[in-house]
């Protein structure tokens, strides 16, 4: 008999939520914006970068949600900066943020 309370962290071959991608697609377009005007065409190129981010983010999501929750503290870490960096991104855009 098993006495272990403990889960296994992720089934033999299911994905592992990692949010550093997530994180750095944001940080790019973030830089982007920050370096760029935002109507101009630059446009081209942050556009389809936030589009992408966002899916991501969004896989990773899911995938946090079938590991119930067990990251390491590094992946909170990166949960964190990719959603700062989402939420400057869409105040940069959105003309709430100064440039």
């Amino acid at each position: 008999m098993n006495t272990s309370s403990a889960l296994p962290r992720t089934a033999k071959g299911e994905q592992k939520p990692g949010w550093f991608l997530t994180a750095a697609l944001f940080g790019v377009v973030s830089a982007v914006l920050r370096l760029t005007d935002v109507w101009s065409w630059w446009a081209v190129l942050w556009a389809p970068l936030l589009v992408l981010a966002v899916g991501s983010a969004a896989h990773e999501w899911l995938l946090t949600a079938r590991s119930q929750w067990r990251l390491s503290p590094m992946e909170w870490v990166f949960l964190v900066v990719a959603h700062l960096a989402l939420a400057a991104s869409l105040a940069l855009v959105s003309g709430l943020l100064p440039r």
